[in-house]
């Protein structure tokens, strides 16, 4: 692995786990092992790198639309697959809702310059674009009712990051052990999943 893929993963665990405020270049050079103008040489500011970490990871929760969408299940067997999809991708990087939410809410320069480069790139308006024409299939078809693919998928989104959100709260207050935590995220997988059906099929 080369210094300059090193520095990524330095900096997004640092940033996951501080956030951007706190976390400095000098934390990044400590915690790779390298010097501070090696971080500048290969990304010149702080925010660049930034940009590059979280815009990886805006990209990985987007693009697993695309394996559903792909595939020649029916409607709500895609559904239940960016469901499930979603919800392994989380339970792999739990920190990653937290993390977007943290930085887009917080600052809306960094959230215009995101969104510029997010809709720049072809590959991903063609996703959401395949994604909005079998949502508006599925209404054709009179399988699901009326609805904007961005609500729908705000909803699809919405319902499986809150899960993780909440999930420290609830299962904290009811001191739920790591199994327990664990049938707690299986439940809400399945909830979710019927919620959105119910809320959506005719």
């Amino acid at each position: 692995m080369n210094t300059e893929d090193q520095i990524l993963i330095a900096a997004e665990k640092l940033f996951m786990e501080r956030g951007f405020a706190s976390t400095s270049t000098t934390d990044i050079a400590r915690e790779v092992g390298c010097n501070q103008a090696l971080v500048h040489y290969y990304f010149r500011t702080k925010e660049k790198l930034f940009q590059k970490v979280f815009l990886a990871k805006f990209e990985l929760l987007f693009s697993k639309l695309r394996e559903p969408l792909d595939s020649d299940d029916d409607f709500f067997m895609k559904l239940r697959r960016v469901v499930d999809t979603y919800f392994d991708m989380v339970i792999e990087n739990r920190k990653t809702p937290f993390f977007i939410l943290n930085e887009l809410i917080l600052n809306g320069e960094r959230r215009k310059k995101i969104k510029d480069m997010f809709f720049a790139n072809t590959a991903r308006e063609e996703i959401y674009s395949r994604y909005c024409q079998q949502v508006e299939e599925a209404i054709r078809q009179g399988l699901i009712r009326p609805i904007e693919p961005m609500d729908l998928y705000l909803n699809i989104v919405s319902l499986i990051i809150f899960s993780f959100v909440a999930e420290p709260l609830f299962t904290d207050f009811l001191d739920y052990d790591e199994a327990q935590r664990d049938a707690f995220i299986c439940r809400r997988r399945k909830e979710v999943f019927e919620t959105l059906v119910r809320s959506i099929k005719v």
